[in-house]
């Protein structure tokens, strides 16, 4: 029984080592993020989220300026320029998730209206952390 229970730990704590080394190598750290300009394509939240709970825990609104990042904290703010027509937003990173293949950010509908690409459904854009709900001032 003691033998059982000592393989048992054994295999827990090189799957536990395993997932807490690999995780941490793929996920960007935030201040890495923050140091420079991104680009790539963003899409927009479709009708049926509307209402639906974040990640963070809110609720989410098509009315609000929100984005859903892959890695960047909660709350950190950013500035969304669509580069097709130069018209920039700022939004706030409010959910999580994986993107479709290629796709930067997802963002809330009025967001996107305010972009302009609300018709074409993406955009090539570019965007930077500009600040971050925690901060004093």
């Amino acid at each position: 029984m003691q033998k059982q229970r000592l393989i048992a730990h054994s295999i827990l704590s090189v799957y536990l080592a395993s997932f807490c080394t690999f995780g941490h190598a793929k996920t960007a750290s935030p201040k890495a993020e923050a140091e420079s300009h991104h680009t790539g394509i963003a899409s927009y939240y479709s009708n049926r989220f509307h209402g639906r709970r974040t990640a963070s825990g809110e609720r989410f609104s098509q009315n609000e300026f929100t984005a859903m990042h892959r890695s960047l904290p909660f709350g950190t703010r950013l500035r969304v320029t669509n580069l097709s027509n130069n018209r920039s937003v700022e939004v706030r990173v409010n959910d999580r998730g994986h993107p479709r293949k290629g796709r930067v950010l997802d963002l809330s509908k009025r967001a996107a209206l305010e972009l302009g690409f609300l018709r074409s459904g993406l955009a090539q854009v570019r965007y930077e952390v500009i600040g971050y709900d925690d901060e004093d001032g």
